[in-house]
């Protein structure tokens, strides 16, 4: 005997085409207002199997973010040693945006509706997590110092935020022809840019205030 199927409700979806489609509604209505009963309905599917591909709303958002630090350590392991911190930084930064699955559209989505969230739903400390901890013991291990002290934790936590300016920059107001980590690479450089020479002038602090810093 033949299943009998709901009309508009498919057994199975395509992953990547339901997410965008998640993703369109969340960007339309708003992430705090959608609920994951109501993208359901409108995608025509089951509560029951949109939970399968995405078990909570913040999974269609941020699915994804928490991986990639496994190939930001190798990518900085492998980076020129001889390139300023910042630069080696948007060099392996880009090498892994190479890597990454996410087709170009669905990521400018993405982090659209991400840059759309109220503040205290956007910043998601956890799904970058894994990013900052390989950025501190890259910059650590150039610095001298220890990965978790305060200097390479407040550097670490600054580049990813500039990281994530960048990124929402680029999915918001840059044009069709730039790429997510060229962007990255920009903001990277205007940072060095600014805070370098700056820093360079008023001299870098003590060893003793450093050691006691890290």
């Amino acid at each position: 005997m033949s299943e009998t199927r709901r009309p508009g409700r498919p057994a199975s979806a395509d992953p990547r085409q339901l997410r965008v489609q998640m993703l369109e509604i969340i960007l339309r209505e708003g992430y705090e207002h959608v609920t994951m009963a109501q993208l359901a309905a409108e995608a025509g599917i089951s509560l029951r199997t949109l939970h399968r591909y995405f078990p909570a709303k913040g999974d269609i958002v941020w699915l994804g973010a928490e991986g990639g630090h496994e190939a930001l350590r190798r990518e900085l392991d492998a980076v020129d040693q001889g390139l300023a911190p910042l630069q080696a930084l948007a060099v392996a930064v880009g090498r892994v945006f190479d890597l990454e699955v996410e087709e170009e559209p669905t990521a400018r989505l993405r982090l659209r509706a991400i840059a759309a969230m109220p503040p205290e739903q956007s910043s998601r400390p956890d799904a970058y997590l894994g990013w900052r901890q390989e950025v501190a013991v890259f910059l650590a291990r150039r610095a001298g110092l220890h990965p978790d002290g305060l200097v390479a934790r407040a550097a670490s936590a600054a580049v990813q935020a500039a990281m994530a300016e960048a990124l929402s920059w680029w999915a918001t107001e840059a044009g069709a022809d730039e790429a997510a980590h060229t962007a990255v690479e920009r903001a990277f450089q205007g940072l060095e840019g600014l805070l370098g020479p700056a820093s360079e002038e008023r001299g870098a602090p003590s060893g003793n205030n450093s050691a006691s810093l890290a």
